[in-house]
């Protein structure tokens, strides 16, 4: 096998999902593994049947993984209630996620740690979905109790079941409203995460750099493109990058982290620090810069690759792309195997591995090496890398949006480069806002100009016949 460990998680893959379609025995399946296990450690001389054994075994380990991680623990708060419960109930625990402004009201998560119903009391986990009608100021983990009804989130038709889904896949199950201040019960102390807290605050003073430089539009493109922060960007505006299938540089995800990388590896480079010592200060960066931007999916499943491709130098060998996407895809899947089921995770490593297998193909395929012009082979190979990524994702698109965008090509070549300049902008505005606010005024006028015309130029080419083909 030329890349086994990719096989091998191609086939733990496969475990989950054949897992979440049928039902079976956690225990049962387990010793049937560890028979298999003892059988393959027997039958290491016969090349064909161990490595069949060993494909069996990461299938049976991927059905295992998801059944153990949707067995929730006796004082888990689901446990607790019934489908249809009408009941008062007290929650007491800590805001676990960043509050944010949702319908003219607040959102956020709860880590509950303790339940009251009527007199009775008891301690309890998991996470609850807060929805709060009232806009009051909380913080990441402000500790509070709050009373209300629990409630399930909506099934009953497909885009409800994705969002119980989604829900599932971060351990929430429940959700309770509250439209009255008496509802909310401050308590004393603060139980979050003093790195989280830190972090919060850092990407919150950047946010201010970023609105006191610019105006309300280019201010909410760049917390996207640099910081992942999109509740300020227009639906008009998300609407129109989802048809020309450039939604991605909204997102802080492989495409911004690679920058982050690049600009502190050339930086270092400048100043003359040792490979290795670049190569670790790089990723102590880029784990900085995932906390900042809110480790989001997205922004963890970048790091991990990058994190993984760049270890491969610190032990002096040749980084594989195949081997370094399998172990990123494993280290997630291990952690949460709900992920495989997560758009965001198949069009990642889709569009990665996309490129990676067509774009040489096609190169060979129309003789680019061949091409005397630098300023056209240049062109081409922006050209191929765009078409393959397109290509390689086109079926996840139109399966969970219903849309087909052959425009999508184009966008890319024409808007990828300008992003990668106007992040670039974004990062030393940034810098030159914590460092020197003078300068900060002087950038910003480049980074409004260049993202004006991202978005003119976006919306020129949605404009073009047959740009976008909803199914």
């Amino acid at each position: 096998m030329k890349s086994p460990l990719a096989v091998a998680v191609i086939f733990y893959c496969l475990g989950i999902i054949l897992a979440s379609l049928m039902k079976f025995s956690f225990w049962a399946v387990m010793g049937v593994g560890i028979a298999i296990f003892f059988v393959t450690t027997r039958l290491r001389r016969n090349n064909f049947i161990f490595w069949i054994l060993i494909l069996f075994l990461a299938l049976l380990a991927g059905a295992l993984n998801l059944k153990n991680s949707r067995i929730l623990p006796r004082q888990h708060i689901n446990n607790f209630i019934y489908y249809k419960d009408n009941s008062l109930y007290s929650l007491s625990g800590f805001i676990d996620s960043e509050p944010e402004l949702k319908d003219s009201g607040i959102q956020f998560v709860l880590r509950v740690q303790q339940m009251q119903k009527d007199k009775l009391k008891w301690p309890t986990c998991g996470k609850v979905l807060i929805k709060l009608d009232i806009v009051r100021k909380l913080s990441y983990g402000d500790n509070l109790m709050l009373i209300g009804n629990l409630t399930r989130p909506p099934s009953f038709n497909s885009g409800a079941k994705k969002y119980k889904d989604y829900l599932a896949r971060q351990d929430i199950y429940l959700i309770m409203r509250i439209n009255d201040p008496r509802q909310i019960i401050l308590q004393p102390g603060n139980s979050g995460s003093k790195l989280i807290s830190a972090s919060l605050w850092l990407r919150a003073k950047m946010e201010s750099i970023i609105s006191r430089h610019l105006t309300d539009l280019p201010a909410s493109i760049l917390c996207a493109m640099v910081l992942g922060q999109k509740r300020d960007i227009p639906w008009l505006v998300n609407n129109s990058m989802v048809r020309s299938g450039t939604v991605h540089i909204l997102v802080v995800s492989g495409f911004n982290v690679g920058i982050v990388a690049f600009i502190i590896n050339l930086l270092f480079k400048i100043i003359r620090f040792r490979r290795k010592v670049r190569i670790l200060l790089v990723i102590i960066c880029l784990l900085i810069y995932c906390l900042i931007t809110g480790s989001s999916n997205p922004v963890v499943r970048a790091t991990v690759m990058g994190v993984i491709f760049l270890s491969a130098y610190l032990f002096k060998r040749s980084p594989d792309i195949y081997s370094s996407l399998a172990i990123a895809a494993l280290l997630i899947l291990i952690i949460n195997p709900g992920q495989l089921f997560d758009i965001g995770f198949q069009l990642s490593f889709a569009s990665v591995i996309a490129i990676v297998y067509l774009y040489p193909n096609l190169e060979t395929l129309i003789h680019l090496k061949d091409y005397q012009n630098k300023i056209w082979k240049f062109i081409f190979q922006g050209c191929l890398v765009s078409f393959s990524a397109w290509l390689g994702t086109l079926g996840i698109i139109a399966f969970n949006f219903g849309i087909i965008a052959p425009v999508t090509v184009l966008a890319n070549i024409l808007i990828v480069p300008l992003a990668t300049i106007i992040t670039l902008c974004g990062f030393t505005l940034l810098l030159s806002g914590l460092i020197y606010p003078y300068l900060a005024y002087l950038i910003s006028v480049p980074a409004s100009m260049l993202i004006n015309l991202l978005l003119n130029i976006n919306s020129a080419v949605i404009k073009i016949p047959f740009a976008y083909i909803y199914l």
